[in-house]
């Protein structure tokens, strides 16, 4: 039995070796067939694995705050030398050197006047208070005082310029009488008080650029005079009153020169510290300022000059006289400004030839 068994492998082994042989050769010949295949799948499989890969890195460097690379724990060192900041941390946002850059020339603030707006000290002028350049702001503080023959004015306020465009500003007088009030009969020492807010808006030129051109604004005043009862008596109208003004101000550096003129439309009585109109007139008219400056060159931050202003007659009781004042006003730098000035106001409250100093204190940025 044994023996026929293995007669009979010995009989098949030929054809299974025939068999396996064919089997090999097709098998060969499969694998020729569908190698171009294989290859091509092969590379498909490779780039679809790499651009898993690459967009893995990408969400991972990325998901915490979008638009912006946030680095992994694993991956911090690098990512944070390639952003130069660390992502964790909050943004700096807005900084004082930012919101207020004093980028401006110095000088081209202007000084302050006695109604808050920059300007001279009687005039205001076309100038944007504070040094911010067009992509920030500037403001400035100052405190002003004036003795006369028989009056003294106090006087503080402050300015605010907005992208060298736009300028908001305030002043409070403290107009005082001395013993003068007493002859006037308000009693010795009465204090009249003035609160003014203003706006201005520079229209085009530049006070200090190139061409001919010079910087144009217009602005506008409201002023308050809290003294109802005493205003009355001596003739006003009004206690409150509105100003409106276009000034024109240029600045030639190769002259040395500064010129200044505005036309102002007011009622203001001594520019509405004895209230707004009177029993003479209640209407509007056209008042001139002018400003002209001289800039030494062997003294930079220097500048002298003289300034003069007309008045409104309104009130039969008390005419008015125009104004004029010769000034020097020094820039130390842009954070401080002094100027002193003899000044000439003619004719308040009865009382003539009202001459004396005025001296101003102005610190901005």
């Amino acid at each position: 039995m044994g023996f026929q068994r293995t007669q009979r492998a010995k009989q098949l082994l030929p054809t299974l070796q025939k068999g396996a042989a064919a089997f090999l050769l097709r098998l060969k010949t499969l694998r020729e067939m569908f190698a171009p295949a294989l290859a091509a799948s092969a590379l498909v499989v490779s780039a679809q694995n790499a651009g898993a890969q690459t967009r893995s890195s990408t969400v991972s460097s990325a998901g915490a705050a979008p638009g912006r690379a946030q680095a992994t724990s694993s991956s911090a060192g690098a990512v944070q030398g390639a952003s130069g900041e660390a992502p964790d941390e909050p943004d700096a946002g807005l900084t004082f050197d930012k919101i207020f850059d004093g980028q401006r020339t110095l000088g081209t603030s202007g000084l302050s006047s006695l109604e808050g707006s920059s300007g001279g000290g009687i005039a205001s002028w076309a100038t944007i208070g504070g040094y911010g350049s067009k992509k920030s702001m500037g403001m400035a503080f100052h405190y002003s005082y004036v003795s006369l023959t028989n009056y003294t004015d106090q006087n503080v306020g402050a300015v605010m310029g907005f992208y060298d465009r736009v300028e908001i500003s305030y002043a409070h007088n403290f107009f005082r009488t001395g013993s003068t009030g007493r002859k006037l009969g308000i009693g010795h020492g009465y204090q009249f008080d003035l609160d003014t807010g203003g706006i201005k808006v520079r229209l085009f030129g530049h006070v200090l650029d190139k061409t001919l051109l010079p910087q144009v604004a217009v602005g506008a005043m409201y002023k308050h005079d809290g003294d109802a009862k005493v205003i009355h008596a001596v003739g006003s109208k009004h206690t409150d009153g509105a100003d409106v003004y276009i000034a024109a101000t240029k600045l030639f550096p190769k002259l040395g020169l500064l010129v200044d003129t505005t036309m102002r439309l007011t009622k203001g009585n001594q520019w509405g510290i004895l209230g707004f109109g009177g029993d003479r007139n209640d209407n509007y008219y056209p008042q001139f300022e002018g400003s002209l400056g001289y800039l030494p060159s062997f003294i930079p931050g220097l500048v002298v000059g003289v300034e003069y202003r007309t008045k409104p007659r309104n009130q039969n009781f008390t005419p008015e006289s125009n104004w004029f004042d010769v000034y020097a006003s020094y820039f130390v730098n842009k954070h401080l400004n002094i100027t002193a000035a003899y000044v000439s106001l003619g004719t308040i409250a009865t009382y003539r030839n009202q001459t004396g100093a005025y001296v101003s204190l102005q610190t901005g940025f």
